[in-house]
């Protein structure tokens, strides 16, 4: 966790020398689409997972600061014949604090869903077994658009969601870079 954040500022801090370069106008459909790495917790785990996590997000553009939208985040790990998913749908907002920079904080409630496919082959079963839960999930998170061109962006960002389901609750935390067109 403490090697993400670290990750994050830094991503933060080269985004803000570079992002001066090019202004930031936002306006009409938007969509981003990233992949990172994440960390999956739960209420009654001793310690967190990692693994390949990514996020895509659409919308369209309400104002130069606020873009609504949805998103879609993900956290998967195979191991052990186990593939095992963690991911919330969500209705989004993204908002600029200053309608001319690159840095945005984003948020949004939707469902929830856990999967996990079982490879049985090992007892002697030809199928898999798949388990499922869904709820509620919530996404708050910050990033900051480097305009590479006039209407692409690299885009750092740094997510954490929450899901409340039947089986429990999981979350993850999730640092990585997208590509966003404004």
């Amino acid at each position: 966790m403490k090697r993400m954040t670290t990750l994050f500022a830094l991503m933060l801090l080269v985004a803000s020398g570079l992002g001066a370069q090019r202004p930031q106008a936002r306006s009409g459909f938007w969509i981003n689409l990233g992949v990172g790495g994440g960390s999956l917790g739960c209420e009654n785990c001793d310690e967190r997972t990692s693994a390949v996590s990514g996020q895509l997000a659409l919308g369209g553009t309400l104002s130069d600061r606020v873009l609504l939208g949805g998103s879609i985040n993900s956290w998967t790990k195979q191991e052990g014949g186990i593939t095992f998913n963690a991911s919330t749908v969500t209705a989004m907002v993204r908002f600029y604090p200053s309608a001319t920079g690159g840095f945005f904080l984003s948020g949004g409630l939707g469902v929830a869903t856990s999967a996990a496919n079982i490879d049985i082959g090992s007892f002697g079963f030809e199928n898999t077994l798949f388990i499922e839960d869904n709820g509620v999930g919530a996404l708050i998170g910050a990033g900051y658009d480097i305009r590479v061109g006039s209407n692409v962006s690299i885009t750092p960002f740094f997510n954490g969601y929450g899901m409340n389901m039947d089986g429990g609750n999981l979350n993850v935390v999730q640092a990585g870079v997208g590509v966003t067109i404004h």
